[in-house]
């Protein structure tokens, strides 16, 4: 499995969906989950990165309790829990 480590190091370019701005996969935050959020479509797959630094996807939520964290932008701190848009 990848880990956020290996990926910051090929340094890509990515887009924050939400605000259209771009970076650099090293200048990516990683901030703590929300506790118990919900979301209205079920089955949904998130991606988080978890406590060991690995890139990991799936339908479980990501928790703060396990030591998980959100890929968010750098430009507008929006959090993006279904990855982000990578740039080519």
């Amino acid at each position: 499995m990848a880990t956020f480590e290996e990926a910051k190091k090929e340094n890509k370019v990515f887009k924050c969906d939400h605000c259209n701005e771009l970076f650099k996969a090293s200048e990516i935050v990683l901030t703590d989950p929300a506790d118990n959020f919900k979301i209205l479509t079920p089955g949904m797959c998130f991606l988080y990165i978890d406590k060991n630094g690995i890139i990991t996807g799936g339908n479980e939520q990501p928790s703060k309790e396990k030591g998980d964290k959100l890929l968010t932008c750098p430009k507008c701190n929006m959090a993006h829990l279904f990855g982000l848009s990578l740039v080519e």
